[in-house]
């Protein structure tokens, strides 16, 4: 019996080292770090900038919908109790005193992390910050405008597609579609209608942060206005496995980087961020790091003022 248990075990142990070089085959090799590789993107051919309102055409068409159903659906309910609540107090205030509605010379532009993790409570709590800011601005009369940012898929989409079909040349870049998506242009006003598609299901996926913030700060750009600020909420880093498998693990942060101290160096934008317990600092100088997503509604309207009356 015991010649016989050595034989199974050096058939076992034959057999297992057999498989050792597939195995080491397989394995994927870290991508390395190349500072002279510039950022740069695969393919923009499938990238999407859409409003709010054109959400369903676009994202029915998707082939990761019906993934997406396994996720609970996020009550917008408590958005159209707060547009309410806001209306009630802007008539109450009207009825009392005159608001400040002379003309400002700034515009802010609110940026909305639409990653995967934002599932649930942190996008519904971003959403209802987004329409007490968009309030508080109106009030004051100064112009503003409500974005999203996240992929039009996971897994890298029509680009990674693309870049298959092309024999999969090294060192891609970006290699996922792009979603940017408008709620509330300068010219229009923020509804509780707009802000509920932030709640979709098949909406939040992937988060390329630097090129969000450059569609963002572009925008800005294009305005008259004389102050300029840019808000960004976000609960984490910039991911996008597509990317970062086949560039390098911190190819998007650094990405994020070099844009955030571009911006701050220009000194024509004034950048800020939120992190839903994430400590932005790290990346930005004017950087606020909360513990929970019940904290963004007033540390936005902080952060806002503190933002317009630099001097208080």
């Amino acid at each position: 019996m015991l010649w016989r248990d050595a034989f199974l075990t050096a058939l076992v142990v034959l057999m297992a080292l057999s498989f050792l070089p597939s195995l080491r085959k397989s394995r994927q090799t870290p991508v390395p770090f190349d500072p002279g590789r510039p950022y740069r993107a695969y393919t923009k051919d499938f990238d999407l900038e859409i409003k709010a309102g054109d959400l369903d055409a676009v994202l029915a068409a998707s082939p990761d919908r019906r993934s997406a159903e396994r996720f609970p659906q996020v009550d917008p309910g408590p958005l159209y109790d707060l547009e309410a609540e806001l209306a009630g107090r802007r008539a109450d205030l009207a009825a009392t005193q005159q608001r400040d509605r002379s003309p400002s010379d700034t515009i802010v532009t609110l940026l909305i992390d639409h990653s995967g993790s934002m599932r649930g409570q942190p996008i519904l709590f971003a959403a209802r910050a987004a329409l007490v800011a968009s309030d508080l601005l109106d009030g004051l009369g100064v112009t503003h405008e409500v974005l999203g940012f996240t992929t039009a898929r996971w897994k890298g989409g029509q680009s990674r597609e693309k870049w298959l079909n092309d024999r999969k040349p090294s060192y891609p870049g970006r290699l996922n579609d792009l979603l940017h998506v408008v709620y509330c242009s300068p010219a229009e006003k923020l509804s509780a209608r707009h802000c509920a598609e932030m709640l979709r299901r098949d909406l939040l996926k992937e988060n390329i942060d630097g090129e969000a913030i450059e569609w963002a700060a572009s925008r800005l750009r294009q305005r008259d206005e004389r102050q300029k600020c840019l808000i960004v909420l976000s609960d984490g880093a910039p991911v996008d496995d597509s990317t970062l498998h086949e560039n390098d693990d911190l190819y998007l942060d650094r990405h994020l980087r070099r844009v955030i101290g571009e911006i701050e160096q220009a000194g024509d934008i004034r950048l800020a961020a939120i992190g839903i317990g994430h400590p932005v600092e790290q990346y930005y100088k004017e950087g606020l790091t909360i513990s929970s997503p019940e904290e963004l509604e007033s540390t936005l309207v902080q952060l806002i003022n503190r933002l317009l009356h630099p001097s208080a």
